[in-house]
């Protein structure tokens, strides 16, 4: 289980650096900090946008993160929020929706909290040759832990729908919960593909995770669809 621990905190650092890393090209950014009280942070915009929102707390603080992306006419919306606390809460959250052909959104929600809790949730929504991507991750040492993401892409008159979706929880101690969902759908010929996973490990009690992947195809047309879940 240690092997397991290792391996997703490498997994989270090289997210986190992953993440920040994209802040250099964000056209809205925000941060916030606290020691002991409340942070809260929130990016939003609308048409091409890349958004990041960030929040840490120390001394049992509390960490809230939210982005919110729009993107319209065949936008690109794209954004990430990351909440950290030290013995609190880190809560994150994002929601990203792109519409029109070629659309395309991707939303990142991470959390991490030291002896406290961390949740994640996230939603990805993109209309028409459209292609969706969803990431939700939340992992505390000594607490509890919640990831949630959904993914949802539709492709019209012959277009590609593509919707992916990864939620991941990680505890030592307690309670980690990961559930995620895909759907795709292709109208009029076209190719509906969805992936969907879910992840949670802990050394502790009860882990769960839960996956869904949906896709359908109507008036001619292809749909794939994968579901996949690692809960040890």
């Amino acid at each position: 289980m240690k092997r397991f621990t290792s391996l997703f905190s490498f997994a989270a650092a090289v997210l986190a650096v992953s993440l920040v890393a994209s802040d250099a090209s964000a056209q809205v950014s925000s941060s916030s900090f606290s020691t002991g009280g409340v942070a809260r942070s929130s990016a939003s915009g609308s048409g091409n946008v890349r958004l990041n929102a960030r929040a840490a707390a120390s001394n049992g603080g509390y960490a809230d993160a939210r982005m919110t992306g729009s993107g319209f006419n065949g936008g690109r919306a794209t954004g990430n929020a990351i909440a950290a606390s030290n013995g609190g809460i880190a809560v994150a959250r994002g929601n990203s929706v792109a519409n029109g052909w070629n659309a395309r959104s991707n939303s990142n929600a991470v959390a991490a909290s030291n002896y406290g809790v961390a949740i994640a949730n996230d939603s990805a929504r993109a209309y028409g040759n459209a292609n969706a991507n969803s990431m939700s991750g939340a992992f505390t040492t000594g607490g509890f832990s919640a990831a949630n993401g959904s993914a949802t892409a539709r492709g019209y008159f012959g277009g590609r729908a593509v919707a992916n979706n990864t939620a991941i929880s990680a505890v030592d101690y307690g309670v980690g919960i990961a559930n995620g969902s895909a759907n795709s759908t292709a109208i009029f010929g076209g190719q509906a593909i969805s992936n969907s996973g879910a992840y949670s490990v802990g050394v502790g009690g009860f882990h769960n995770s839960g996956a869904t992947a949906n896709s359908g195809a109507m008036f001619g047309g292809q749909s794939i669809s994968n579901a996949y879940h690692f809960a040890p």
